[in-house]
């Protein structure tokens, strides 16, 4: 978070404090926005395909 607000306010900075800056981020951040990143897809593919996947739950959940 303090990165993107050090971006925002100050955008003029030279390469070696964005390095540093991003070195402070920690390993729960990252994992966090990788986690996300990759919960992208299927939230947005999900919308498109639900018919599908109710008409698949319906069909295997009806006896006959």
């Amino acid at each position: 978070m303090q990165y993107l607000q050090t971006m925002i306010v100050n955008p003029q900075l030279d390469m070696l404090q964005d390095v540093e800056a991003l070195e402070e981020l920690s390993d729960r951040t990252a994992k966090a926005a990788q986690i996300f990143i990759s919960m992208l897809p299927i939230i947005l593919v999900y919308p498109f395909l639900q018919k599908y996947f109710v008409k698949g739950i319906v069909l295997g959940s009806v006896k006959e």
